[in-house]
């Protein structure tokens, strides 16, 4: 265990007795409790004075009050000298030889924080004294005391797992978690949704070629972004939607094919690479893309903008509407859709991955755990632990509970674990724990 301070205490051998030292120690005090007597062996003609001090290995000291044992005569003798030379009376206590004194000492750690570091030895200096001479008695030592800090656990909540997709989401955007999901309507305005990727097909095609146009690195990107998302457990894919477009030229029967036959190719194309199941996917076929082309109609600033705008708005006939277009102030406008937006629109099919997490229950696991740990109830906090023994994140608190709960050895290797993956409670747990050993070797030392 690592838990409380320890002290190491030898009993007194010598005349001076010491009876059941007691210390306390906290972290910023030392309490002492100790007796002391001297035997009336000394001679009823002399007085013994005992002196108790703390000492460090450095030569570091602090003394406390003094008493003084008086033999019968030697207390008449003293008493006659004060009275007929009207002295001052003591200012130690003095008790007679063979009485005990009590020591009640709370000591501060501003006083001596030396006795904090260093092993420190309680001794008693005696000195005897008669009418005509001073003699050194032999020191007694009460104790040696060595601090062990208690072991203070430091653990703090682990975050929620957001997953991979979480993840890769930040420099993504084509990925969203499945609450922003929205079914495909022809209200909506694929071009200006952030983030969405599009793959281009030929003329009047719907064969899916990695090698047209940039489809290589959008195709390669999806792949990378979906395989990464399935093979990870803490995230999964809850929908790719699919929306397969065609430009508004040709026959609306036409195009309605083609959108409906990119959208089935590109689903195609990723289920080949990255297997996943048909209920995965929503393949829309948004046929002639004419939302698209009035938004962009509208955004640009070129001749015969608005005739086009309201052609677009008044006539319900997609056929006629097409062919409105074309005939328009000699077919010029038309002309400029060809070369500067229709290129895009008739080649293109558009894709959005949604994603949900799995619940990160060991996180919440760990997080109960820890508050256990805080409440100080550490048996249950190792029972929930070991449930989720396995997840790198829970080897701090779970190195804590072993401690707390007798299995030092087996805390301690779990606690190295999680310092070296660079969790800062542990390393604080670690440096607690290498202190608690170097005073054990001192404490050891000291016997």
């Amino acid at each position: 265990m690592i838990l409380l301070a320890t002290v190491f205490m030898l009993t007194a051998m010598n005349a001076s007795a010491q009876s059941d030292l007691k210390s306390r120690w906290s972290d910023t005090s030392l309490s002492l409790s100790f007796s002391l007597t001297e035997d009336q062996a000394n001679g009823s003609d002399y007085s013994v004075y005992d002196t108790p001090i703390l000492t460090s290995a450095n030569g570091d000291t602090l003394q406390l009050r003094p008493t003084v044992f008086r033999g019968k005569r030697n207390k008449r003798y003293t008493e006659r000298a004060r009275f007929y030379n009207n002295a001052l009376p003591a200012t130690t206590d003095e008790v007679l030889t063979g009485d005990t004194v009590s020591y009640d000492v709370v000591i501060n750690r501003s006083e001596a924080p030396w006795m904090w570091m260093l092993a420190v030895n309680v001794d008693v200096m005696r000195e005897k004294e008669g009418c005509c001479n001073v003699e050194d008695l032999p020191d007694t030592t009460l104790a040696r005391l060595v601090y062990i800090p208690p072991f203070v656990p430091m653990v703090a909540d682990v975050e929620d797992n957001t997953g991979k997709a979480g993840e890769l989401q930040k420099n993504n955007p084509v990925l969203q978690h499945i609450s922003a999901y929205r079914p495909y309507d022809t209200s909506r305005i694929l071009r200006k949704e952030e983030g969405a990727l599009y793959v281009h097909y030929q003329l009047d095609k719907y064969v899916l070629l990695h090698d047209f146009r940039d489809n290589a690195s959008t195709l390669d990107r999806i792949v990378d972004i979906t395989r990464q998302i399935m093979a990870d457990s803490t995230s999964s894919v809850k929908r790719i939607q699919i929306i397969g477009l065609a430009s508004v030229e040709g026959p609306v029967k036409r195009n309605r094919l083609l959108g409906a036959e990119r959208a089935a190719a590109l689903k195609k194309y990723i289920q080949d690479r990255v297997p996943s199941d048909d209920s995965l996917y929503e393949c829309v076929n948004g046929g002639e893309a004419w939302t698209e082309l009035r938004s962009q109609i509208e955004d640009g600033d070129f001749p015969g903008r608005d005739a086009l705008l309201e052609i677009i708005d008044t006539e319900p006939n997609a056929d006629r509407r097409e062919a409105r277009i074309k005939k328009l102030d000699g077919g010029k406008p038309y002309a400029y859709l060809k070369d500067n937006v229709l290129r895009d629109q008739r080649n293109s099919g558009y894709l959005r991955i949604y994603y949900d997490y799995v619940p990160d229950t060991a996180a919440r696991t760990i997080n109960e755990a820890s508050e256990l740990i805080r409440q100080g109830r550490y048996q249950e906090a190792l029972d929930k632990l070991l449930t989720v023994k396995g997840d790198k994140r829970a080897q701090n608190a779970l190195g804590v509970a072993y401690c707390m709960t007798g299995n030092e050895s087996e805390g301690i290797a779990c606690i190295r674990r999680a310092a070296a993956d660079g969790n800062k409670q542990a390393q604080d747990n670690l440096r607690q724990y290498e202190e608690i050993v170097k005073k054990r070797n001192m404490s050891q030392q000291a016997q």
